[in-house]
């Protein structure tokens, strides 16, 4: 507002009174061009460090907001920073609203900088100006010696990043986060500022030529009142402007006449479409009702003379945004009054808490889905002090001493459950207040039931135990089950003791039958081999072919039955050998035995690929008679081919380490694969492929006695994959 002054119709002044006015005028200014304008530099650079120091309390009181929301447990002090560094980053002011605040903490590491969001978290404190200044240990040695101050130094020019210019700061220190805020003003702006300044002085030395002493005289008064006027309402301006809070003026009929810029940060409204809007408008049904009653209440209370009941009110509104959604705001309300004291209107401040009440609703639901959960568990929950007085109880407590809190609150448990004087044996409650820690154990209660009970101490803040939270699991069924369980294991191992008894025998039994077939089988093979070989040496050339062909059948027949007898004692020995765990390399077993049949067979062409290092946790007796078949069947099936692959190596299935033998041999329909595993069992001509259909019966019982698995992947032309794992 800028007040009119009028001239007064009766001021008159003679001509030569005007003419030596006018030269004392221009005395004056040319007084202001030569003496004063030399030092308007510093009036000028003193102005600008006072209005850096004032925007400095700007941001300090954003920190110290959030800093007693933190107090006030509104907030985490995590929370409360972050709210506070996304205010601060949000500030900007000036004429070209491109001044700003930064923040660094006392360990040089910079929290908040708008134009150089690239710094913030980093460690700057050896950062240098372009003249070599280690400039934010200047803010820290200034912040810790003198608590504030200015300081000058060489800083990127706004949001320019190839120019730096002399730059006039004011920094502060927050104390209770250790935080250093500051903001200052570049002083090329303010080399500007004077240049704009003596071009004023010259326009005004001329005008005064022109223009009369009264004018000038009146001109000048008007612009200093003009110029106190615009600096206080500039100060409230950047304030009103520059917070995130929206402030609100009304008349007494509850219409806006003023809201701040900040409306359209919260709501989305500009200030014209917020001021055009009614509270009917703004307000949802229930907060215009509740605003309504306040007001005509505290109205009410004018009349009576009993103004001022409070200085301002705090009421929390749910109000509409220009999207439709709704937000609740925090409004702090209080009467704009005149001279006199009579209200005119009202002032109101209002934050945003939307985030704040979804907050608390959230721990409101948890709070009360706690107490759902406690009354509806199926242990009995209790809380008692230090006496053994009950103070709560949940549901299961209730149910089950059929007590309600009217008759247990204030009344020791022992004697308000059970109406005795003497304490449970071996209660955990009693415990965990004198050894001041989470105590559990059964308990048996006087009914003789059996209880498992957890005690946990509540402290105060000196360590003092103050209460104990109880929970009490009836296990009395589960103690008699126990009970009876413990007799059906004893009944369970005696059993198993006849049991293994037994299979000892059967073991025993299984020997013998072993060495019968190793001795009393092998005898008449080994005559009916030996004659038919002297049949052969002693009378071939009288033999006819055909008898020659059959005797060599019957030696032929008797050496397969032998090796069948050698096989069967094989699986007979892995199935009954104990194992003797070690690490063992297998790379080197099956290397082993591919040099054995390279040095039997030069004659073919093998490329064996073998991934070396390969060790599993196992027997390495049964593990060599394992590789060995595995690698004895893939060199057999790839007899017919030009160049045969043999691979060991591993896959990894399920998480797990596979190993694995493959071949491009013969290989076999899939359908056929659960066979192969039986004993006895072939899926080739024994005259092609020789064998006793063992072997891989042999395998599958040495991986199964290691607790592993064995299984095939094949297809006939294409080849064979046998897969097995073993303990690493």
């Amino acid at each position: 507002m800028v007040k009119n002054i009028q001239l007064s119709s009766n001021l008159r002044l003679p001509f030569r009174g005007l003419l030596v006015l006018l030269f004392l005028l221009i005395i004056i200014t040319l007084l202001y061009i030569f003496v004063l304008l030399p030092s308007i530099r510093d009036d000028i650079y003193q102005e600008k460090m006072l209005y850096t120091r004032e925007m400095i309390d700007v941001g300090m009181s954003v920190l110290e907001h959030y800093h007693q929301m933190e107090q006030q447990q509104a907030f985490t002090r995590e929370e409360a920073q972050q709210n506070a560094a996304d205010m601060v980053r949000s500030i900007h002011y000036g004429e070209t609203e491109l001044n700003y605040y930064w923040i660094n903490d006392l360990d040089a590491t910079v929290i908040v900088h708008p134009f150089r969001p690239d710094l913030e978290g980093e460690d700057v404190y050896y950062y240098q100006d372009p003249e070599g200044l280690y400039l934010f240990q200047e803010f820290i040695r200034a912040a810790q010696e003198e608590g504030a101050g200015h300081v000058t130094y060489s800083w990127q020019y706004y949001d320019f990043d190839d120019r730096y210019e002399e730059k006039l700061s004011y920094i502060d220190l927050f104390e209770p986060w250790d935080w250093i805020i500051g903001t200052g003003v570049y002083l090329t702006d303010l080399e500007a500022v004077i240049a704009q300044r003596r071009n004023v002085a010259v326009g005004l030395a001329t005008l005064f030529f022109a223009i009369s002493a009264i004018l000038v005289f009146f001109y000048y008064r008007i612009k200093a009142q003009e110029h106190e006027l615009l600096e206080s309402e500039e100060k409230y301006r950047l304030i009103a402007e520059n917070t995130s809070d929206v402030i609100s003026i009304l008349d007494l009929k509850l219409r806006h006449l003023y809201v701040s810029p900040s409306v359209y940060r919260v709501k989305g409204f500009t200030p014209e479409e917020a001021m055009a809007k009614s509270v009917d408008e703004t307000l949802t049904p229930d907060s215009v009702k509740r605003t309504k009653e306040w007001f005509y209440w505290q109205l009410e209370l004018e009349k009576q003379n009993k103004r001022g009941s409070s200085a301002s009110y705090q009421i929390e509104l749910e109000e509409y945004c220009k999207d439709g959604s709704v937000i609740w705001m925090d409004n702090s309300v209080s009467f704009v009054r005149d001279s006199q004291g009579e209200p005119i209107g009202i002032i109101a401040i209002s934050r945003d808490i939307t985030e704040r009440k979804r907050q608390q609703e959230i721990i409101e639901k948890e709070q009360r889905e706690k107490s759902i959960i406690l009354e509806n568990v199926a242990e009995q929950v209790t809380y008692k002090d230090t006496d053994l007085r009950l103070i709560w109880a949940n549901n299961a407590a209730r149910i089950r001493y059929k007590r309600e809190p009217e008759e247990y609150i204030g009344q020791k448990c022992y004697e308000i459950w059970y109406g005795t004087d003497r304490i449970c044996d071996n209660c955990q409650t009693v415990k965990a207040i004198e050894e001041g820690r989470v105590c559990r154990g059964e308990v048996i209660s006087p009914d003789g039931e059996y209880w498992q009970e957890t005690a946990s101490p509540v402290f105060d803040d000196e360590g003092n135990v103050t209460g104990v939270i109880g929970t009490s699991l009836n296990i009395t069924e589960q103690k008699l089950s126990e009970k009876k369980m413990k007799n059906v294991n004893e009944e369970l191992e005696q059993r198993v003791r006849e049991r293994t008894s037994a299979l000892e025998q059967a073991n025993k039994e299984l020997s013998a039958f072993t060495y019968s077939i190793s001795h009393d089988l092998r005898a008449p093979l080994r005559r009916i081999e030996g004659f038919s070989e002297a049949v052969l040496e002693d009378y071939g050339d009288q033999l006819k072919g055909e008898v020659k062909g059959y005797i060599e059948r019957i030696m032929a027949a008797s050496q397969r039955m032998s090796d069948l007898i050698d096989d069967m004692l094989k699986l007979s020995r892995v199935t009954r050998q104990e194992i003797n765990l070690d690490q063992v390399d297998l790379s080197s077993m099956v290397e082993a035995r591919v040099s054995l049949y390279r040095e039997e067979n030069p004659g073919r062409t093998v490329n064996a690929r073998i991934k070396p290092g390969l060790t599993a946790g196992g027997d390495a007796a049964l593990l060599r008679i394992a590789l060995d078949n595995l690698i004895d069947n893939a060199w057999k099936f790839t007899h017919n081919e030009e160049e045969a692959i043999i691979e060991f190596g591993t896959t990894v299935y399920d998480n797990e380490t596979v190993f694995y033998i493959s071949d491009n041999g013969v290989g076999f329909d899939i359908n056929h694969a659960d066979k192969i595993f039986e004993p006895f069992q072939r899926v080739h001509s024994g005259e092609t492929y020789p064998g006793t259909g063992i072997g891989l019966s042999i395998v599958q019982r040495i991986i199964e006695r290691h607790d592993g698995q064995i299984w095939v992947e094949t297809e006939a032309a294409k080849g064979t994959v046998i897969y097995f794992t073993l303990p690493s």
